[in-house]
């Protein structure tokens, strides 16, 4: 089975954030019958995947779990909190034995605690709303035949196992995966239900599919243990026109009408009176039409990540060695061999596209854990809060996705924690008891943008003055006269928090300092904003991938280096600008602003004899960086390339404003210039007029 264990922990994962989110919406919506149709779906493939592996603990701790899903399915009332915390216990000790199991094999749980809790709160309902005995409940719905697509047929599938074989119920679920993977299972034996409790030899499914016959038998073949597989068209025998049949089609006015049983029974095709498949299909089609469309076969596949970086730097190699051939051919003169490097640039662009877009992932994935996070934490604060996310279909790369996680849970504890007021705060202020958290994705551009907003109290200028003076960065003088965008920055200051004591949330000076740190790390910045009063927005722009970047290439002493950009907000000529010194700092004055302007051979590492012998620079390229400008001298601009990016060395980094690097089709490498640390090397931007100019 160990085979089977990665797919089984990921899939896991994902039914575990399922049901998060499905209890912490069940809360707020307890009659929303589509949230607990999910939470049932979720828990009973949680519970049949853990029972086929062989994890009892986990199955014992889902089944006791749907017996009180079962009960919250009965009643329409406001769900409990003692409830809800029960639950979300259970799910942090299922996701607790999840990582056990990817770490050792093993589960490492012991339910029974948590199992007579469960069972309390199933006994506690009991007495204190006793359920009326609502009869015989009614059997599963007849399954519904879907109109068919041109191409489609309804087949029979019989598979039978080995007399030997091990673990029916696995093999039974694994044959019925399969077959789902061609087509839509309509109906089965055993059920999606009764597979966990399968002991027996054959197995049975009805499909509508366009898949060949020896498409279907070679999937199922392809289980262990399969020994024998049969692909028939199901015909209804119009001698048991009259008995049920688990197998209904829809009719046109939308009752189910029964087929025969013998639809159930494979048999040989042959002309009878009966109505094909397909009339019947027609027949009902209104019906189909109006019903919730089923979901159809599997379109999606399972790749391993690793495989789709293998994948990125075998596609970053082809850019690489698309340019080489680029420039061969302009200098070669082979007839149509320009028309033929045209549409291998165009072909090439398609695919690095393609691969690009197989790497993008909604940031959903993130998005999805908020929920619980924000009921959490508000519920410890004794605030309430309502959560509002738009956006969550944007989608990023899979490298950036995977590490927002820390950054946004930063900034919205910081949200809950500081910026929200409590009840009695928000209505002695005028506002509504229950404060709002917004967390919005949206693309601009080449990059992504994420917002997380609050209406709460702001930033207070002078509290964070006093904890600055306290902590001693700023000066009592300098408190006095601090305005919120110098309170803001000192927010990222490492180690400070405006915090009175240390506790669970907060008080340790590294939430914003921590996100700051790692969003650049990713190539983004974060911009706080806040009016006092009225709440505090922490916006952060990332690029949409990390692999492939666009870049202007400049020359610094005969060395190329690369600036994202998406950063370039300009270019000139040294001679075409006015450089002035300010406080002995060199600035670059443009319409009455003074931008600091920093040497690329000082600021990338060059060593004091090399920069001494080399030529003056000529040109200076105007740089992005968070909300403020930064110049940069360079010997001349080379031109806009697109580069595959590697990380650097530890240590590479420190040593330099650069931030990785990348081979060029020379073979040439050219570091990436680090924006950021061009920003935190320059001098604040001031309005000058009077100061002397300097030559360049």
């Amino acid at each position: 089975m160990s085979e089977y264990l990665p797919m089984f922990v990921a899939e896991c994962r994902e039914h575990l954030q399922e049901l998060n989110t499905a209890v912490v919406t069940l809360e707020e919506r307890p009659d929303d019958r589509a949230v607990l149709d999910e939470i049932f779906r979720a828990a009973h493939s949680l519970k049949g995947m853990s029972a086929t592996m062989g994890f009892e603990g986990v199955a014992r701790l889902t089944h006791q779990m749907e017996d009180v899903f079962e009960l919250l399915r009965q009643r329409t009332a406001t769900l409990p909190a003692a409830v809800v915390d029960v639950l979300l216990e259970c799910l942090d000790a299922l996701e607790a034995a999840i990582d056990a199991i990817e770490a050792s094999g093993g589960e490492q749980i012991d339910p029974d605690a948590l199992i007579s809790r469960l069972a309390a709160l199933v006994r506690e309902e009991d007495v204190e709303d006793p359920l009326a005995d609502p009869g015989p409940r009614p059997g599963p719905a007849p399954a519904v035949v879907p109109e068919l697509q041109d191409g489609e047929r309804l087949l029979h599938v019989t598979v039978t196992l080995g007399p030997d074989a091990m673990m029916p119920a696995v093999r039974a679920f694994m044959v019925l995966a399969a077959i789902a993977e061609h087509g839509e299972v309509v109906s089965s034996s055993p059920t999606p239900d009764e597979v966990d409790d399968f002991a027996g030899r054959t197995i049975e499914a009805t499909v509508v599919c366009g898949a060949e016959d020896d498409a279907l038998v070679a999937a199922c073949r392809s289980v262990e243990d399969v020994t024998d597989v049969r692909v028939e068209a199901p015909v209804p025998s119009a001698a048991d026109a009259q008995e049920p049949a688990p197998l209904e089609l829809a009719t046109a006015d939308g009752a189910p009408a029964p087929t025969p049983a013998a639809a159930a029974t494979p048999t040989p095709a042959a002309p009878v009176a009966a109505p094909t498949p397909r009339e019947a299909a027609a027949a009902g089609a209104q019906a189909a039409a109006a019903a919730a469309p089923a979901k159809k076969g599997a379109t999606t596949v399972r790749v391993d990540a690793e495989r789709l970086d293998q994948l990125m730097h075998a596609m970053g190699e082809l850019v690489v060695q698309r340019t080489l051939v680029e420039g061969l051919a302009g200098e070669a003169d082979i007839p149509g061999l320009t028309q033929a490097m045209q549409e291998l640039t165009r072909t090439s662009h398609a695919l690095q596209a393609m691969v690009m877009q197989i790497r993008m992932i909604p940031v959903e994935a993130v998005f999805l854990r908020f929920p619980r996070l924000v009921r959490d934490v508000s519920s410890k604060l004794g605030k309430q809060v309502d959560l509002d996310i738009v956006g969550q279909e944007t989608e990023l790369d899979r490298t950036v996705v995977d590490a927002l996680g820390d950054p946004m849970v930063h900034l919205i504890r910081n949200a809950l924690d500081h910026g929200l007021e409590g009840p009695d705060e928000r209505v002695a202020a005028g506002k509504p008891a229950t404060g709002t958290l917004s967390i919005t994705a949206r693309h601009a551009g080449g990059s992504i943008v994420i917002a997380v907003s609050d209406d709460g109290r702001g930033i207070d200028p002078q509290k964070v003055g006093a904890r600055a003076v306290q902590r001693g960065l700023i000066t009592a003088e300098q408190a006095a006269t601090l305005d919120v965008a110098g309170a803001i920055e000192l927010l990222f200051a490492p180690g400070f928090s405006t915090a009175e004591t240390v506790g669970d949330l907060s008080g340790r000076g590294v939430g914003m300092d921590a996100v700051r740190t790692k969003i650049r790390a990713l190539g983004g910045e974060v911009v706080l904003t806040a009016v006092p009063g009225q709440g505090t927005s922490a916006e952060i722009r990332l690029p949409l991938t990390l692999a492939i970047m666009s870049a202007l290439l400049v020359d610094c002493d005969g060395l190329p280096y690369g600036i994202p950009l998406g950063r370039v907000e300009r270019t000139m000529r040294v001679q075409d600008g006015i450089v002035r010194s300010v406080t002995g700092r060199r600035m670059l004055v443009l319409e009455e602003e003074a931008i600091p302007l920093l040497r690329g051979r000082e600021v990338f590492g060059h060593k004091g004899d090399q920069a001494a012998d080399a030529p003056e620079d000529q040109h200076i390229v105007l740089i992005r960086a968070g909300d403020r400008l930064v110049a940069l001298s360079v010997g001349h601009l080379i031109g806009q390339t697109e580069l595959v990016t590697r990380p650097l060395p530890p240590g590479v980094a420190d040593a330099a404003a650069v931030s990785g690097a990348a081979v060029l089709s020379s073979g040439q490498i050219v570091l990436l210039a680090d924006c950021d640390a061009l920003a935190d090397a320059a001098p604040t931007s001031t309005t000058t007029r009077t100061q002397e100019p300097l030559p360049s």
